[in-house]
């Protein structure tokens, strides 16, 4: 049975430090699921029909609408949330709290599915734009803090 106090000690976790190697991995990891949860609400809304060959083949009322609306939350979420946890000291005490990471998870898995209601392809470019911008991100961070210790 879990303890309380265990359960507080996996509450109250440090802040993210992507700097390491753990919570590096754990930064991809986390970027595999979003790909896996991505995956699995592109099925569920296949399934429900809520996408279909037509809706896929329709074009956007605007392109540069479609295409803004998919990358830049993709962007946003992806890469803007991760580098200011690390380098901004107000951002970095919010990302100690469980709850603020799991609103931006769930931010970042809503705004994929109500981006099928605008059109279903801008939700594919927010997950490559999301997905993308994290692991280029994820690996300057903990890349470049690697070569800076190996030059010192």
């Amino acid at each position: 049975m879990v303890s309380l106090e265990n359960w507080r000690k996996f509450g109250s976790r440090e802040s993210l430090d992507y700097t390491h190697t753990k919570t590096f991995a754990l930064g991809i990891v986390h970027v595999g699921l979003a790909v896996v949860q991505f995956g699995l609400i592109f099925a569920l809304a296949k399934s429900l029909r809520v996408m279909t060959r037509t809706t896929l083949d329709a074009r956007p009322d605007s392109i540069v609408l479609a295409l803004l609306l998919g990358i830049v939350p993709g962007v946003v979420f992806g890469a803007v949330v991760p580098f200011l946890f690390q380098y901004f000291d107000y951002f970095s005490q919010l990302s100690s709290r469980p709850t603020v990471r799991v609103l931006v998870s769930l931010l970042t898995v809503c705004t994929y599915f109500a981006l099928f209601f605008y059109h279903p392809v801008t939700s594919v470019l927010y997950a490559a734009a999301y997905v993308s911008s994290r692991v280029f991100v994820l690996t300057g961070i903990y890349g470049g803090h690697r070569i800076r210790a190996t030059l010192a």
